[in-house]
């Protein structure tokens, strides 16, 4: 399968015609993670973002030296540390391999140098930003 299929399926890309697709897939790169592997670190300064190719993924809090809550598990096509694209600020959770896990990344500093001749792809990203809002708001209501 193409990075450009792969991309597809992911929803942060899915309303990208193929020339977008096409653009953004020249700036992913992809990268393979061991069960209970840590792919990004709560309180470290993200650098990127991934998308899920196959495999699952779980997000973990830490609640204090050896206690953690698993605020939410992602799997195909799904999306995390997209919040770093925009800006250098730590990671509010850990994200780990669950199982083995295929990802497409794209790095910050390459993101926003494309941004300008992409806009669409920086739209669909505050649109996933903004619906991750509304989830929290959800669950902090329930």
């Amino acid at each position: 399968m193409s990075t450009v299929d792969v991309l597809r399926q992911v929803w942060l890309f899915s309303g990208l015609d193929e020339q977008q697709l096409e653009a953004v897939s020249s700036f992913t790169f992809q990268k393979s993670f061991g069960p209970g592997e840590l792919i990004v670190e709560e309180g470290r300064t993200g650098n990127g973002m991934y998308a899920i190719i196959s495999g699952n993924v779980e997000a973990v809090k830490a609640l204090g030296t050896e206690q953690e809550r698993i605020l939410n598990r992602l799997g195909t096509g799904e999306v995390f540390g997209e919040m770093a694209l925009l800006g250098e600020w730590p990671r509010t959770a850990s994200v780990r391999a669950v199982d083995e896990v295929e990802c497409l990344g794209i790095d910050r500093w390459v993101f926003l140098t494309q941004l300008e001749r992409h806009p669409q792809v920086g739209i669909r990203l505050l649109q996933v930003l903004a619906q991750k809002l509304r989830d929290s708001d959800a669950r902090l209501v329930e």
